[in-house]
């Protein structure tokens, strides 16, 4: 098992950020001594629009401390059946609720199922996206509140959304969790080309528009990474950013390419007039785009240069 002799701070404090200046800035902790470390290490939370991030290793005092003997820990998974008992409830799941306005019924359920999209006691009827892997095996849960009318994440008085994971609403102890795409049970043999978008609400309103492709989420803008994508190797992987979020996930399919994936990173988002933070999902919605928008189809369906 291997200790970190630092972590970063899992209390709700923050600090100005030494990048952007914001106060937004989540400090590392010496496990040690309970104190922080130098003001400078930390993560900027504003992933997309600062990005700051600095791990405390300048100095030996600083490395990860490695035990003899080292213990690979197994990754925790989730039983099926609690998986199972969350599929229902769908008329207080405000974002099930926000589809069935937008898309025929029929055609939402099938979605449902095919990602298996859960509903939580939490949040007045949360969504559940459960991350089940190729294998079957179930990682987690995640927990996020919308709004029932414009579809849009519900966020806290601190600006943050409603966000929880079933393993820790469960109280689950010394929970080993590994993280994989969202989607990702979906891969099979036959899957020779994947999408992959960041939100898991956009995996699903693109795979209602366009049924014919593989959608799958990374999560977060992080999450666009060898770790999460391991899986996908020897698949095509066409990945669709947010806007503003090109280069950094170009950046990262470069690296990847170099050691053997096939990622092409769309920049539909960036070409047009869309605003920052923006992803696919908000440009299907956006109705003085319509020419865009067909332009975009065409564009993913013939794969072109994209």
């Amino acid at each position: 098992m291997t200790q970190f002799k630092y972590q970063l701070d899992k209390t709700s404090k923050k600090f100005k950020c030494p990048q952007c200046g914001k106060k937004r800035f989540v400090r590392y902790i010496n496990n040690e001594t309970n104190n922080y470390a130098d003001t400078v290490f930390g993560r900027c939370d504003r992933q997309q629009k600062c990005a700051y991030f600095h791990y405390p290793t300048n100095t030996k005092s600083y490395e990860p401390i490695f035990h003899r003997n080292e213990v690979k820990l197994k990754v925790s998974t989730i039983q099926y059946e609690i998986l199972n008992q969350t599929i229902k409830c769908f008329d207080i799941n405000p974002l099930v609720q926000y589809l069935f306005k937008k898309y025929e019924k029929n055609k939402v359920e099938q979605i449902i199922k095919k990602y298996n999209i859960g509903t939580s006691n939490m949040y007045n009827g949360a969504a559940i996206f459960w991350q089940m892997d190729n294998t079957g095996e179930i990682r987690t849960g995640k927990i996020m509140s919308y709004n029932t009318e414009t579809g849009k994440r519900i966020k806290n008085n601190d600006g943050k959304p409603k966000i929880n994971w079933v393993h820790s609403a469960m109280k689950k102890t010394n929970y080993n969790l590994k993280q994989c795409l969202f989607g990702l049970h979906l891969l099979n043999d036959n899957v020779k080309k994947v999408l992959i978008v960041e939100s898991e609400k956009t995996a699903l309103i693109m795979s209602l528009e366009m049924p014919e492709h593989t959608w799958m989420a990374t999560g977060s803008l992080l999450g666009f990474k060898h770790d999460f994508l391991k899986p996908l190797k020897n698949t095509d992987i066409i990945a669709h950013p947010d806007k503003g979020c090109y280069e950094k996930w170009s950046k990262t399919a470069k690296t990847l390419n170099e050691k053997g994936y096939n990622i092409t990173v769309s920049n539909i988002i960036e070409k047009t007039e869309y605003k920052e933070g923006w992803d696919l999902a908000d440009a299907f919605e956006f109705e003085g785009e319509k020419n865009a928008i067909k332009q975009a189809k065409t564009d993913l369906n013939t794969t072109a240069e994209i």
